[in-house]
């Protein structure tokens, strides 16, 4: 299969995928109102924060177990966790504000509802995957890309109750002991209150900045290419998951590549509304300044004017079409008697005929103007105008 003909194919799998991705986010958060757009959770049209480095499969790289994992461990988190209590707790500084939102979702992971084991087969296996693909790509061999990986899987492992990822156990034996009695009161803590959001984070802060601590405190690498870098900048690279947290920033413009639609062509090519969620309706008049309308009323008044046309018979029509059951017709005046009804005779009387009004045609012509222009912006005044006169 060529390029060209891939790309196609690749972006339909991703709609797919992240439509059923987000049907089962929908079904176990309880929310209705949160679907994907540009591979990033949205809800309500606001795009929801990243939350956790492990929540972000990719078609290249990962299985649809894998996807499934991660929609399951958004659902728990838009379930379980306070966004405000969360947002108030939360550190400002970059590696602890990353290793508490990572301890956020660990709790909620922890807390599986009853008789769902496939949620926590599909979390386990998300979390699996992860760990073996930071692993695998050679993070784990710098100091800090170390450390950060052991405080992620013992954390989880004890909050979760799950054992560590055989693979790496060994690699990770020796960071382990290092580390745990440092960390050992606050892991304590962690598992200990994994049901109460607020006293969980207390220690879940502790543990952040320990943690932190220790990696200012960590010699840099010893190859020339990573000496000049940054303390923070170098962290980044270890652990690949310095990210944007925040919601309100977009991530740019999703585009679909342009291809065949087979559901468009069966259904003749003919067009389908896909949502309605963002449609609005205003009147026309209201997006025109009142200076251009008026410029656009003496555009019309001098076109209308330049035709030469019957005013007078125009604007009966115009009205006849227009108008209101009821409403006097253009040069009708008051007591006169519709056109085309015949007169009333009575015994001994003669028929009144009364005499023509004059400027009948001007005044046809103004209003004949008026329904035009209104009728040109798609107003519905044009009968109340009228009828008014």
């Amino acid at each position: 299969m060529s390029a060209q003909a891939a790309q196609p194919a690749q972006v339909r799998l991703q709609h797919q995928v992240e439509e059923l991705c987000a049907a089962s986010i929908r079904a176990l958060s309880g929310q209705p109102d949160v679907h994907f757009r540009g591979r990033r959770l949205h809800r309500v049209g606001v795009a929801l924060p990243l939350f956790a480095p492990h929540l972000h499969p990719t078609l290249d790289d990962d299985d649809f177990a894998s996807f499934r994992g991660a929609a399951d461990g958004l659902a728990l988190r838009l379930r379980l966790s306070d966004p405000q209590l969360h947002r108030q707790l939360c550190p400002a500084a970059p590696v602890e504000r990353l290793l508490f939102e990572l301890l956020e979702q660990v709790r909620v992971e922890s807390q599986v509802p009853t008789g769902l084991g496939g949620v926590a087969a599909n979390l386990r296996h998300r979390f699996e995957q992860w760990s073996l693909a930071f692993h695998r790509s050679g993070l784990t061999d710098s100091m800090r890309g170390i450390l950060l990986f052991t405080v992620a899987q013992i954390c989880r492992a004890r909050v979760t109750g799950e054992p560590v990822l055989h693979e790496t156990e060994d690699l990770m034996e020796a960071t382990r002991a290092g580390i745990a009695p440092l960390l050992g009161h606050a892991l304590a803590g962690l598992r200990r209150h994994r049901q109460d959001q607020a006293a969980y984070a207390v220690h879940a802060l502790d543990l952040a900045r320990l943690v932190a601590d220790l990696l200012r405190s960590a010699e840099p690498e010893a190859t020339d290419g990573e000496q000049d870098k940054p303390g923070e900048e170098m962290e980044r690279a270890a652990f690949s998951l310095m990210m944007d947290f925040d919601a309100t920033v977009e991530d740019g413009i999703a585009a679909a590549v342009s291809g065949r639609s087979r559901v468009l062509e069966g259904q003749g090519d003919v067009y389908r509304v896909f949502t309605t969620a963002y449609d609005r309706e205003v009147a026309a008049a209201s997006l025109v300044r009142p200076a251009l309308l008026r410029e656009y009323r003496e555009q019309l008044d001098r076109r209308i004017a330049g035709q030469g046309c019957q005013h007078g018979a125009a604007g009966t029509r115009a009205q006849a079409a227009a108008g209101p059951p009821g409403a006097r017709r253009l040069g009708q005046r008051p007591g006169r008697r519709p056109p085309g009804r015949p007169p009333h005779r009575t015994a001994g009387r003669i028929p009144h005929r009364a005499p023509a009004v004059p400027h009948r045609a001007a005044r046809a012509s103004v209003r004949l103007r008026a329904v035009l222009f209104d009728r040109l912006l798609g107003l519905d005044e044009a009968a109340h105008r009228i009828g008014g006169h």
